[in-house]
């Protein structure tokens, strides 16, 4: 099986970035697999349109009301390949979809010709780090239920500090670990790393890429993309 190209990108769609310049910088990177995460339907319907993928996405709050459904935020997985089987779980218990504080993690499965890759994809929690650790967990124990061979996490795991060893340690206990990586936030001048792609711990680390940042970069978001290419 060939090498599996993997992008993941917070894109703050409350913002309303420029979804043909985002396209155009996920084509320079080729992923056979995109993970968005701040991301409205309609924003991913249109980046597919553009890119002319298939796609899936999942709700994680409502900012304002069910009434302006259009304004749910959420997470999404698009790729040029077939993609099968969503899934979505809460990973924030007894919290509102209302709040922004609500945390999904979903999946799904991404087919090429010569196999496929469950991915997983995930925002965690932003201003509490005990509750971070606590969704990391439940989030990994969706990953350890699934029969799939070959999985992978993508995300803004929202963690820095002390709290990104505890957060790492959650997930590889399901066998996905960390192949290290640059700062992607503020994408103006990053000095910090929230966004990640974890690998089955078992695969073969290619590269990873992270642009430079600046402020053309800023113009669409305020997190830099991540892309990491590894063979399973």
């Amino acid at each position: 099986m060939t090498a599996w190209r993997v992008t993941t990108w917070n894109i703050l769609g409350s913002h309303r970035p420029d979804l043909g310049e985002i396209a155009t910088r996920v084509r320079e990177q080729a992923p056979d697999a995109l993970s968005l995460q701040e991301v409205r339907k309609g924003q991913v319907r249109v980046l597919a349109h553009e890119l002319g993928w298939r796609w899936s996405w999942a709700r994680k709050h409502y900012p304002y009301t069910p009434l302006l459904w259009w304004r749910a935020e959420g997470i999404a997985i698009l790729s040029p390949w077939a993609v099968s089987d969503p899934m979505s779980a809460s990973i924030s218990p007894g919290v509102s979809t209302w709040l922004y504080k609500h945390r999904v993690v979903m999946a799904a499965t991404i087919t090429r010709r010569d196999g496929s890759l469950r991915l997983f994809n995930t925002h965690l929690a932003s201003d509490n780090e005990d509750q971070r650790i606590a969704q990391a967990r439940r989030a990994a124990s969706r990953v350890s239920a699934d029969p799939s061979p070959t999985i992978a996490l993508t995300g803004d795991l929202n963690t820095t500090g002390e709290s990104t060893v505890d957060v790492l340690r959650e997930f590889r206990t399901v066998g996905l670990v960390d192949p290290g990586g640059d700062s992607t936030n503020p994408s103006a001048v990053p000095y910090q790393r929230l966004d990640y792609v974890l690998l089955p711990d078992d695969a073969t680390f290619v590269e990873s890429i992270t642009p430079d940042g600046g402020d053309q970069w800023a113009q669409l978001s305020d997190h830099l993309p991540v892309t990491v290419t590894f063979e399973p």
